[in-house]
């Protein structure tokens, strides 16, 4: 069960590894923005994907790390569509490679859904309320 927890969180860190590529040599402050809650998210992933390689990890192991990559993502994302909206409306030299990146937080959240889905069916939705933020938990009948 935690193996597929980790493969999931593990495909939203190769995509932050790679915005954070793509985005190493601007300079827009909004781009210093997201790129700012990325690195935060990649370090917390550095640390919760080793917890998660353990048979069965306790949540308490790895619930910091967890919140942080959630809590991130979602500074991340309204950053980088702030910026999109920016360049997009500047018609700036970034919004080629804006828009080679808009697909990328889409599927990073969606990935994370179905995380905090798995992190339900393991450990219980009373468990995670204070971990995953409600934007990404299932709404399937659980605690609210």
């Amino acid at each position: 069960m935690s193996g597929e927890l980790h493969d999931l969180f593990a495909e939203v860190y190769d995509e932050v590894k790679a915005v954070l590529d793509e985005t190493e040599g601007m300079s827009h402050p909004l781009v210093v923005l997201f790129r700012t809650s990325l690195e935060d998210e990649r370090g917390a992933f550095e640390r919760l994907l080793p917890a998660l390689e353990r048979e069965k990890p306790e949540l308490e192991s790895f619930k910091k790390d967890c919140s942080i990559v959630y809590l991130n993502d979602e500074i991340a994302e309204s950053a980088f569509r702030a910026w999109l909206r920016a360049v997009d409306w500047m018609d700036h030299a970034d919004s080629e490679e804006a828009s080679k990146l808009e697909n990328r937080f889409p599927g990073m959240k969606d990935t994370l859904k179905k995380a905090a889905a798995k992190m339900e069916d393991i450990y219980g939705a009373a468990k995670i309320k204070y971990v995953v933020p409600a934007l990404y938990q299932p709404q399937t009948g659980g605690v609210q």
